[in-house]
């Protein structure tokens, strides 16, 4: 018996998606879910990061700490096994972990393939902007450069680099929209995933429980029918919320401060078939 489950756990394909608020990552997790039989987790360490024991953000001090949101907890429901599930996907933000990559090394996670989505954070980041200042749709009425999550990105990948994967899977979100199925299937050959014809296209309005932690975060994803290919153009500015000179000064300073570390991941994506190589 036990040598049947040892070998099942090995055959089992486990992926982690860690990326930076605003990279298209609910999209790309809409899409994973079409592959059949797989159990998804949606940001499980959110709850750490905000409502748990160790939680690092102020935004719901008005909220009771919840006890089982703890990193172990959490950490458990990730390790534990699925036997009924043909494959396991966890897509996350990095800066939820606060830091504690070194749990990523238990029994049970250290098992699982890392990936990276990234985005330019130009539009990662103005977007996070806009959204972190409409209280009506995402109940947040302020901006916390902490949340950008960049920076923890990038320290994560180097984590991950120097204790499982040399080469773990980046993919970036432009090349994402430039061609969905080509990168898709790209990704999940990568990943040790299925791939799925035509997995990037869904229904509109499904009830997805998993998302309503997050409340308006996830609207256009529901309502709309996949990741529709877009040509991407690189030299084309982005404009920067101006509603007063001191948000905008925080914008541009956690787009440059982020920029670093994006071009860094950048470099060693997973490239489509037909892309230039240059980015502006």
């Amino acid at each position: 018996m036990a040598s049947s489950n040892d070998q099942e756990s090995k055959t089992m394909t486990k992926v982690f998606l860690w990326t930076a608020p605003r990279c298209i990552s609910t999209a790309f997790e809409r899409a994973i879910m079409n592959l059949k039989n797989g159990k998804i987790f949606h940001e499980p360490y959110s709850v750490v990061y905000y409502f748990g024991p160790q939680r690092k953000s102020s935004r719901y001090l008005n909220d009771p700490i919840q006890p089982k949101a703890g990193l172990k907890e959490v950490s458990e429901d990730l390790a534990a096994e699925y036997d009924e599930k043909d494959f396991i996907f966890s897509k996350d933000m990095a800066y939820y972990l606060g830091g504690n990559y070194d749990v990523l090394r238990q029994k049970g996670l250290s098992e699982y393939k890392h990936s990276f989505l990234i985005r330019h954070p130009k539009k990662a980041v103005t977007s996070l902007y806009r959204a972190s200042l409409n209280a009506k749709k995402t109940g947040w009425d302020y901006f916390d450069p902490d949340e950008v999550g960049f920076r923890q990105l990038h320290e994560l990948y180097e984590f991950v680099v120097k204790e499982f994967d040399s080469c773990p899977v980046i993919v970036d979100a432009d090349d994402l929209l430039e061609s969905p199925e080509e990168m898709m299937e790209k990704y999940c050959e990568a990943t040790g995933l299925v791939y799925q014809e035509n997995m990037t296209s869904w229904e509109p309005g499904a009830t997805i429980p998993e998302w309503n932690i997050w409340d308006g975060w996830h609207d256009a994803v529901l309502n709309s029918t996949g990741l529709v290919q877009k040509k991407i153009s690189q030299s084309k500015p982005m404009k920067l919320e101006k509603k007063a000179s001191f948000e905008k000064e925080e914008v541009v300073g956690s787009v440059n401060e982020s920029l670093t570390c994006y071009e860094r991941l950048y470099e060693k994506r997973l490239r489509l078939t037909s892309k230039t190589d240059s980015k502006t």
